[in-house]
């Protein structure tokens, strides 16, 4: 094999050689005769057999050339495509998270304004950390308890309203049962004729205003809020909203009216419990024994 490949060597090495001399031959008499008719012939053989050549030998480097360009590019490119699709997650990341804080501000903005509307009552903001709504309960935890004021009965509000009341204290958490579970009884009234009634709770149906007599005017869209008679929560706070009315099958006496929460507890994240009893309890409390 070594000594075939040094034969072929050779050949194309006397090859070459042959071929300069050819080409110098030619133009040597293409000078000569430059000025002669006679070498016009020549000359375009000449021209004829040296582009042969270079097709031969240069336009498949050129191509090759060409072809490498063509990879190099493509590398590059897929290399840029690589940093630019890292940088694009990256701020995609960053986004969402202005966007989380943009959100989360806007959230704490509004329970601060629940806050300034409950003058005379201290409050503690709380983030839920658990959730057991089950077509039988309706309970979330949150992380505040013994240790942070908490104790048992206390309200808790969300951004749109009363959300529920806390009946478990731990040392850092606690259980509050929300508005819509089955247990759940709350002093009410209709803002707009001041009709008493007790919110309770029906589950995943929301809850129903009942003790409501029949003759009492109640219209879907009339808003529904604490009465303060229950000594569990502030007069005034929002609870909901009446959304049908209807006579009792149950009762000869009331009506069937079915209200919907304004605060949605598969939604809210953060709540505010107010830890005092009411400003009047608390002023006899603290004032002095005669």
């Amino acid at each position: 094999m070594p000594q075939k490949q040094q034969k072929s060597s050779r050949k194309r090495v006397r090859f070459f050689i042959c071929f300069v001399l050819f080409a110098a031959v030619i133009a040597g008499v293409t000078l000569k005769l430059k000025t002669s008719d006679i070498a016009l012939p020549a000359v375009m053989m000449f021209k004829d057999t040296g582009g042969k050549f270079q097709q031969f030998f240069f336009i498949p480097f050129s191509r090759i050339k060409t072809l490498y360009k063509s990879y190099a590019n493509l590398r590059t490119a897929k290399e840029e495509n690589e940093v630019l699709r890292a940088r694009l997650a990256q701020l995609q990341n960053e986004i969402s998270g202005y966007r989380e804080a943009l959100i989360e501000n806007r959230r704490l903005r509004q329970l601060l304004d629940v806050k300034k509307q409950q003058e005379g009552y201290k409050t503690v903001l709380a983030n839920v950390i658990g959730c057991d709504i089950s077509p039988w309960r309706a309970v979330v935890v949150i992380d505040k308890g013994k240790i942070d004021g908490l104790a048992a009965d206390m309200p808790v509000l969300s951004q749109a309203g009363v959300i529920g009341r806390v009946i478990e204290v731990g040392m850092s958490c606690s259980r509050v049962m929300l508005v819509t579970d089955f247990q759940s009884r709350i002093a009410a009234i209709i803002q707009r004729n001041r009709a008493r009634g007790l919110l309770t709770g029906q589950g995943r149906e929301g809850c129903s205003l009942e003790y409501v007599e029949k003759g009492v005017d109640v219209e879907s869209g009339d808003i529904v809020i604490t009465s303060g008679l229950d000594a569990v929560f502030p007069k005034g706070l929002l609870l909901g909203e009446v959304v049908s009315v209807k006579a009792s099958d149950h009762s000869n006496l009331f009506q069937d009216i079915k209200v919907r929460p304004f605060s949605d507890a598969s939604r809210v994240e953060e709540v505010l419990v107010l830890l005092t009893v009411f400003p009047e309890e608390a002023k006899k409390k603290s004032s002095p024994a005669k």
